[in-house]
């Protein structure tokens, strides 16, 4: 399926692909260091320390050991064959450090080395003497200037992240190194499960479109989830997204004059016109996403939910104040909130007080009892009327968050078609029941405002899929 065609020297006309570097069986770093602090030392310790398979072989002419592994003065001298290079040397040997990756037969490199196209004309002139290299000997290069790449099904850590984040469906592509990595480190605190993270870097080889490829037939993605300041085959891009079922979801920078001014001198790229990327992406079927907090928040419901077969969202909580703030944040998000069918309110009636509001939202006037909750959840996930669910548990002195938790991880591990998306609110008291929402596979949000976003997103892609997906 893939794209790139070159002609190479040695063996004639190869078709490239990706996976010596997102699947390598063998790795050397290039520039590895024996000094804590350097990049060459803290990317050589993260490939060593989380469990890849293959061998990993440190290179640098000024040591013969590091990290108790073996060291060679170049890539030649290495005894069996190599896949991946992950280069961490000064710009003024990089374009030779290539030239023996191609007379070695590696296919895959990832140049972290910076000082290339985005820093001057002279360095954009090194830039195309060293894709001059790459392209002769038919490699794929991700970067230069680039902070590195996760593959975390595959236990490899070829970057500065501090550590391999946990196995999960959500695939991210970042133009900003430095903002990518800091991102993964935050994914990890918040539990959510990742599975390739790549800090794209110039784009002077592999581009958008060849990871948007890569990543629509990689098994263990289920979203793309991407930090874009520009993209270089806009039209290619587009018509490559509009084909794939899988959600995308884009934070797009520089979108100000201000900020576009400084896309172009962080990685040299064009920004573009905000509004034509904004009308594309919604042809192509891309969710835009306004900010950080949000395309992750929403890459999460879209790794672990259905999409709805509409927009009409079922709102339960144990506290009036917090479903009144759902439900306003579902109106101005174009989300209806339905009125429930007459035997559902019936049903509901039986299991909460009096005084409780059995209508859509649901009030249990501070009722959250297992019975409770798991009973309304039941009834409102068979009403007609409702295509997904918000469940909010506003924590109290008076219950164990863990309860409504139970009772409705009890429901979604058996065949639930509709999306349910939780708010345990209230901080400390619910961390044991937000475990066990997030072991349930169930995506749990601090605040109501963010549960509703999330599921935007969900309901987004369903009419992607209805509509523009090819």
């Amino acid at each position: 399926m893939y794209r790139v065609w070159l002609k190479n020297e040695i063996s004639g006309e190869i078709q490239l692909t990706l996976k010596a570097i997102f699947e390598p069986e063998s790795i050397a770093v290039i520039g590895a260091s024996a000094t804590p602090g350097k990049w060459g030392y803290t990317i050589l310790k993260n490939m060593l320390g989380n469990g890849f398979p293959g061998p990993v072989y440190p290179v640098n002419p000024k040591a013969t050991d590091i990290l108790e592994q073996t060291c060679y003065p170049s890539v030649l001298d290495i005894p069996g064959p190599v896949d991946l290079a992950v280069i961490v040397v000064p710009i003024s040997h990089a374009l030779a450090v290539t030239e023996e990756c191609g007379q070695k037969g590696i296919k895959g490199i990832i140049m972290v080395t910076a000082g290339f196209r985005e820093v001057s004309g002279e360095g954009k002139q090194l830039e195309e003497q060293l894709m001059g290299i790459v392209d002769r000997y038919g490699m794929r290069l991700i970067g230069p200037n680039t902070l590195g790449v996760v593959n975390a099904h595959a236990g490899m850590n070829a970057s500065i992240i501090s550590k391999l984040p946990a196995k999960g469906g959500i695939s991210f592509i970042t133009q900003s190194g430095t903002l990518g990595l800091a991102l993964a480190d935050w994914t990890m605190e918040m539990g959510i499960g990742l599975n390739i993270v790549v800090s794209t870097g110039n784009k002077a080889n592999v581009d958008d479109v060849d990871l948007l490829e890569y990543l629509a037939d990689d098994k263990q993605t289920d979203v793309i989830a991407m930090y874009i300041e520009g993209i270089n085959h806009g039209r290619e891009f587009m018509e490559l997204a509009k084909g794939i079922s899988k959600p995308i979801l884009a934070v797009k920078a520089g979108r100000t004059r201000s900020g576009s001014k400084a896309v172009f001198s962080h990685t040299g790229s064009l920004a573009g016109s905000d509004d034509v990327y904004s009308a594309a992406f919604k042809q192509a079927g891309i969710i835009r996403i306004e900010n950080i907090d949000d395309l992750f928040d929403s890459a999460l419901a879209l790794s672990v939910q259905p999409a709805p077969a509409g927009n009409r969202v079922g709102i339960i909580s144990n506290g009036g104040g917090a479903s009144i703030i759902a439900s306003d944040t579902c109106e101005r998000l174009g989300l209806a909130i339905p009125g429930l069918e007459p035997g559902t309110r019936a049903s509901i009636k039986e299991l909460v007080p009096k005084f409780a509001s059995y209508s859509n939202p649901v009030d249990t006037a501070g009722l959250a009892s297992y019975e409770t909750y798991n009973g309304i959840v039941k009834h409102m996930l068979r009403d007609p009327n409702i295509d997904a669910l918000i469940v909010i548990y506003v924590h109290t002195v008076m219950w164990d968050s863990r309860i409504p938790a139970n009772a409705i991880v009890d429901i979604h591990r058996g065949r639930c078609l509709k999306p349910v998306i939780t708010c345990w609110l209230g901080g400390a008291g619910t961390e044991a029941g937000i475990d066990i929402l997030k072991a349930g596979g169930l995506p749990n949000y601090p605040v109501p405002e963010r549960a509703v976003k999330a599921l935007a997103s969900l309901v987004k892609h369903h009419g992607f899929l209805k509509k523009v997906k090819e």
